[in-house]
């Protein structure tokens, strides 16, 4: 979908009307690496409020240089300005309809949430869950243990317990998921859970063994299968007793993981023929009646379309499913994989279900102030977005200085590092990454079509409508040269009397929200 088209355009002398608001109270600390923005009980910056009328537009800009969500006012002009970068939107032209952006509700997240003094606690989900934060609509929440957790645990560890009679959520649940997905969904009501197991119970599995490979016991329609349809129903139900319902469940966390003989983590191998076979005879039956969504895959993009051509072309089983869970790790492969998806399920949608940053071998778990890794999420989510995906999930609201807990030491970076001893939290450039979507994309929105007057390698960008018809265009600068900025002047075909324009500078992302009512 990465379509682009070709225009001349004059030059045309206008002087450039901007006013400038500076992000809100962002106390800044610098490592060799780059900045962060340090919260503390006292202080934490906000993101400016839009407040533009019709006719108006906001961009907001965060950089390598240190902006973090600096607000400009830009007006619409009717003569064409200049720009080394005209990019053209067309609002008559929809593709897929955006369902949101949100984090998980891991283990390693409430531990660090626990933390830090209630009040910081809370700072850290108003910032990700009101609306004038992030304005996350997703939480995942684990299905008992991960790697993100201090040890290995299920919900019944009860050899041959197919009834599952002794299914219990445990105090991880009540300590650390539980409180925060409470307090998160006072600043988001409209909050869509859903839940995902990495592994099934150890006593259920080939090898015996909640971590590490291995597959469920048997086949579909086995006692084991069977079972492990009621641990699904079992986790509904246990927390629909704190007043806590999801939106959806994945039928398994990564589940090519569970072949990897050298994977320590918790996982459970599916090939998408059993997963198919397991939702048909097992899962999917369980869940009838329960208004629940079903996900399917949950792994990384390599597996599409073939996973979905397996289990979506068995009417049995794709009555039960709804969309496709990917993850970001592959972003680097062709995005023909989403895009031939979208082709052939067109009825499914397909949702970013987990994306981290750091959780290499080979590199820092935490980076203070990357602006790589900033670059990074930008990059994949406009990648995600560009070819059918509605929506992104980060892999942990917040951790702590060496990147977990984690009880295998799979250490990563996240959004937010906890420093519990100094009553602070630092936001990485990533918090800014996500926010330059979250904040402005509204659920219901649309990708809308658009289109650059040149080819810029280093230049990224979508564009969306908001159901209340303003408009919403992301761009990233990944170009390293003061040389590398750029002018940009966005027009919409659908109304060609405003033009606005605005700098793009070398290194940086913009986001620019235009206030209209044109459909």
């Amino acid at each position: 979908m990465k379509t682009r088209f070709f225009y001349s355009f004059l030059p045309v002398l206008l002087i450039f009307k901007s006013d400038f608001v500076s992000a809100a109270d962002c106390t800044q600390k610098s490592f060799k690496t780059g900045t962060v923005c340090v919260c503390s009980l006292d202080s934490c910056d906000e993101i400016p409020a839009l407040d533009i009328t019709m006719g108006q537009a906001a961009l907001y800009t965060t950089s390598n240089s240190g902006a973090r969500l600096h607000r400009n006012l830009v007006y619409a002009t009717d003569a064409e300005p200049f720009g080394t970068l005209h990019m053209t939107i067309d609002s008559s032209k929809k593709y897929q309809t955006i369902q949101g952006f949100g984090s998980t509700f891991s283990d390693a997240s409430g531990a660090n949430l626990k933390s830090l003094p209630d009040k910081l606690a809370d700072t850290v989900i108003r910032q990700y869950f009101s609306e004038s934060g992030l304005n996350l609509q997703f939480g995942r929440v684990p299905m008992a243990s991960t790697d993100f957790s201090g040890r290995v645990y299920s919900y019944n560890d009860v050899p041959e317990d197919y009834m599952m009679k002794n299914f219990n959520l445990t105090r991880e649940d009540f300590q650390w998921k539980i409180p925060y997905i409470q307090a998160a969904k006072r600043y988001n009501p409209n909050l869509k859970l859903f839940g995902a197991p990495w592994s099934a119970p150890g006593w259920m599995k080939t090898t015996k063994e909640m971590s590490g490979p291995g597959a469920l016991n048997g086949h579909a329609g086995d006692n084991y299968h069977k079972a492990y349809a009621t641990y699904f129903v079992r986790f509904l139900e246990e927390y629909s007793k704190s007043g806590i319902n999801f939106w959806a469940l994945s039928t398994q966390n990564q589940p090519t993981l569970g072949s990897d003989k050298k994977n320590k983590i918790q996982s459970t191998l599916f090939t998408a023929e059993t997963q198919r076979d397991f939702i048909k005879s097992d899962l999917g039956p369980a869940l009838k009646g329960k208004n629940v969504t079903l996900l399917i895959m949950d792994d990384n993009r390599g597996n599409l379309p073939k996973w979905a051509d397996t289990v979506l072309n068995d009417q049995d089983a794709a009555r039960y499913v709804s969309g496709i869970g990917v993850h970001s790790y592959q972003d680097s492969e062709t995005d023909k994989h989403l895009d031939d998806t979208h082709k052939k399920h067109s009825n499914f949608f397909i949702l970013g279900t987990e994306a981290s940053e750091g959780g290499g071998a080979k590199e820092q778990s935490v980076d203070y102030g990357s602006w790589e890794r900033a670059e990074d999420t930008v990059s994949d989510i406009l990648d995600d977005l560009n070819n059918w995906v509605v929506g992104w999930t980060e892999r942990n609201l917040i951790l702590d200085a060496q990147g977990g807990p984690s009880w295998v030491s799979d250490f990563a970076d996240a959004p937010i590092i906890a420093f519990p001893a100094l009553a602070q939290f630092y936001k990485q450039p990533m918090f800014y990454a996500i926010a330059h979507f979250s904040h402005f994309i509204k659920p219901g929105a649309v990708r809308i079509d658009h289109s650059l007057n040149v080819i810029e390698l280093e230049v990224e960008s979508a564009a969306f409508l908001n159901p209340d018809g303003s408009k919403v265009i992301i761009m990233l600068n990944k170009a390293a040269l003061v040389s590398t900025e750029h002018t940009v002047v966005v027009q919409d075909a659908a109304d060609n009397r405003n033009h606005y324009q605005f700098k793009l500078p070398h290194r940086s992302i913009t986001t620019l929200y235009i206030q209209t009512s044109n459909f």
